[in-house]
């Protein structure tokens, strides 16, 4: 089944606060500044029972605009609903990834002419993107939908998202491994790194007595936020946390999870 409930296990952001010294020579604090991650799961690829003919995308349009946040993951989503979502985010830039059909290898279409399924993360128009990364996993389950992630780099920061296995949870935790450990890095080698976060559907929980927990898939120098269930933000130390948030969601399986960081700049 396409867009079956699954875990993602979440990213995150933090905050450095700087020294600014004033013109008699005294030191001020810098202001730090807020970072929010919000993370989706909208259900919209038409075929999973959750769906509810696209009524999802207009809801998060409307959280978007309560809680502005500066990076978004959605996952379970449509090429036709980058426009309304990236609307909703003041028209900043993305980086869309299309799941695949491994039986044909070719992408997935929602349902309706709603375009290619799969997965993206946006930023607000304040960082704008100068590199791309993303594919799909070398580690895949046995079922037809080929996993993908994806990320941006937008400003002074690296964004990325993906929705792992939701059949086989040690498949999900390989794959949070490769992107951690393997394809991330491979991004910063190639396009540099910088501070970095990750948000998902990881279909992982926060679970010390199972070896398929989602912290066993976080890499020193990062820290990881959950939403309870499977979705979680992964972030670089560079960053600090605040705070996170849930905001229920009618027309999607998966409550809206939020994290607020502070920014190293």
């Amino acid at each position: 089944m396409i867009g079956v409930r699954g875990g993602l296990r979440a990213a995150v952001v933090v905050v450095l606060l700087g020294s600014l010294v004033g013109p008699a020579g005294s030191t001020a604090a810098r202001a730090a500044t807020t970072f929010k991650v919000l993370q989706v799961n909208l259900c919209n690829s038409g075929y999973a029972g959750c769906y509810e003919g696209g009524a999802a995308v207009p809801e998060a349009q409307s959280l978007i605009g309560r809680v502005r946040p500066d990076v978004l993951t959605a996952n379970e989503i449509c090429e036709g609903d980058v426009a309304p979502l990236r609307s909703a985010m003041g028209n900043g830039d993305y980086e869309f990834r299309q799941v695949q059909d491994e039986r044909v290898a070719a992408a997935i279409q929602c349902t309706g002419g709603r375009g290619a399924y799969g997965v993206a993360v946006f930023s607000v128009p304040r960082y704008g993107k100068t590199a791309s990364a993303g594919g799909w996993y070398s580690t895949q389950d046995s079922g037809s939908e080929r996993r993908a992630w994806g990320c941006g780099r937008f400003g002074g920061f690296w964004a990325c998202t993906t929705h792992l296995s939701a059949a086989d949870e040690p498949v999900a935790l390989q794959q949070c491994k490769q992107l951690m450990n393997e394809y991330i890095p491979q991004s910063h080698a190639q396009y540099g790194a910088l501070p970095t976060v990750v948000g998902g559907d990881l279909n992982l929980e926060y679970d010390k007595s199972d070896p398929e927990n989602a912290q066993n898939c976080v890499p020193a120098g990062y820290f990881r936020k959950g939403d309870g269930d499977v979705q979680h933000v992964i972030a670089s130390t560079s960053f600090a946390f605040v705070r996170t948030d849930k905001y229920g969601m009618s027309h999607t399986d998966h409550a809206a999870f939020m994290v607020t960081l502070t920014a190293p700049w």
